[in-house]
């Protein structure tokens, strides 16, 4: 990782020395590695960026409790593959499934407990 590159930046439309903030986790589907994105500062503008990913490393804690959440989902909430409504599955040139021709379902996204994992998962536009 470079801590102080030069890089182009969109609002100085410059090369300029870019700092590094921080580290910002990926979203990821299921089975997909883990990785986080590089977060960087222009020094003129103060105008942030992403450039590069990192491999994110996983504690043996974190990884039971995707598995727990992963499984209950599927249990409690009826998680399932499906095959995606916009492109027929397809999955060319689809933003609904990100061109793989499934998208994830659930019979339901209600909370079934204080403790639940899905509590704060937002339903989507079309439900």
């Amino acid at each position: 990782m470079n801590i102080c590159p030069i890089l182009m930046c969109a609002r100085c439309a410059s090369p300029t020395l870019h700092i590094f903030i921080d580290r910002r986790p990926r979203r990821r589907r299921p089975g997909e590695p883990a990785y986080v994105d590089c977060l960087y500062g222009c020094d003129r503008c103060r105008a942030t960026r992403v450039w590069g990913n990192e491999p994110r490393r996983e504690t043996a804690h974190g990884r039971e409790l995707a598995e727990a959440a992963l499984a209950h989902a599927v249990d409690e909430h009826g998680m399932r593959r499906e095959r995606c409504p916009a492109c027929g599955a397809t999955g060319r040139d689809c933003s609904e499934c990100g061109d793989e021709g499934e998208v994830w379902v659930f019979d339901s996204l209600d909370p079934c407990g204080e403790d639940c994992p899905l509590a704060g998962i937002e339903r989507s536009v079309d439900e």
